[in-house]
């Protein structure tokens, strides 16, 4: 479609899978789309080179099990894993972003991730700073209506904020404090089955009443702490597919504690471990998610590279179903 960015726009791809275009996403195949926006976040900058970021690392971790005929074994699952060789995800590039008008990015992000869902393929959106998990949402919601008019959705978002506020400052509606609220709002939600994990510190006790008041469930980082990372997703999970076929995950990186994850636009001192959320990620993969965005790294706040590296390996988690076959 002649909307769509030119495939030369990116310098990589997600993985180093093939580039190509949302209209050549099959069904039950992952589509790329890259959200390279960080006009919307309120202070620290930088997260518009995330996209970029994260298709390095993760070709890298790709070369890294680049021998087809090499069994790897998962110890943590106690799984063997063997790359897929069919076209199971393909890189669409990035979205046209305007950084001096938020409504035409966000429609343009949601052209993208909308095809994609309506041919049956899973949009996965990469940020970028997490408003732009909205728009991303917002094109997979339309895509599912598009498909099924009567289909409706649970939403997980793993983050030390609940982004549900309705204003914020002279960004009004549409920032990265928003993207929860502005993605409740959906026709084809469904409220009580959204769910946040991860939350640290002091929330604001308007939006905590309004998300219980709709059904909504928020799991602390002290929850995940002393419940333990895999019983908190287990109640996630039953929590947001009860009662739809479908569920749209959020991943905001700055759910993890700043001692370990630097590089990101909002930083928590009391969130949860890099073990965590991949024990998390781990149980998530299995789940029926057909919508996914990751959000908020940000490289040029960890000169180390560790934040993108990591990123890098949630995405390897939760997407391990699709990028291996796997057997006992």
């Amino acid at each position: 479609m002649s909307n769509y960015p030119k495939m030369n726009t990116v310098a990589s791809s997600l993985f180093g899978v093939p580039l190509g275009s949302p209209d050549e996403v099959k069904s039950g195949a992952l589509g790329v789309v890259g959200m390279p926006s960080d006009w919307t976040h309120s202070s620290r900058i930088g997260t518009r080179f995330g996209p970029d970021a994260l298709r390095l690392v993760t070709t890298e971790i790709s070369k890294s099990t680049a021998n087809d005929q090499t069994e790897l074994f998962d110890p943590t699952l106690k799984n063997v894993l063997r790359k897929r060789q069919d076209k199971w995800i393909i890189d669409c590039g990035d979205a046209d972003i305007f950084p001096d008008c938020v409504e035409d990015t966000t429609e343009s992000i949601a052209l993208m991730t909308r095809a994609i869902a309506a041919a049956g393929g899973i949009p996965l959106a990469l940020g970028g700073d997490h408003y732009n998990a909205y728009p991303a949402c917002l094109g997979y919601a339309r895509g599912l209506f598009d498909r099924d008019p009567n289909r409706k959705f649970g939403y997980i978002q793993i983050d030390a904020h609940l982004d549900f506020s309705n204003r914020l400052g002279a960004w009004g509606k549409y920032n990265h404090a928003t993207n929860g609220r502005r993605i409740s709002e959906l026709s084809n939600i469904i409220q009580s089955n959204m769910v946040w994990i991860g939350i640290s510190g002091w929330i604001d006790g308007g939006e905590y009443e309004l998300i219980k008041s709709m059904g909504g469930k928020i799991f602390s980082s002290q929850d995940v702490h002393r419940l333990g990372a895999a019983k908190v997703m287990e109640l996630a999970i039953e929590h947001a597919t009860r009662g739809c076929e479908s569920l749209y995950v959020s991943l905001d990186i700055d759910a993890m504690d700043a001692g370990y994850l630097p590089g990101t636009g909002s930083i928590v001192h009391s969130g949860i471990t890099p073990r965590q959320y991949c024990q998390m990620l781990d149980i998530l993969s299995e789940a029926p998610f057909d919508g996914l965005d990751i959000a908020e790294t940000c490289p040029p706040l960890d000169p180390s590279g560790r934040t993108e590296q990591i990123a890098g390996h949630l995405l390897l988690r939760i997407l391990r179903k699709h990028m291996f076959h796997i057997s006992e």
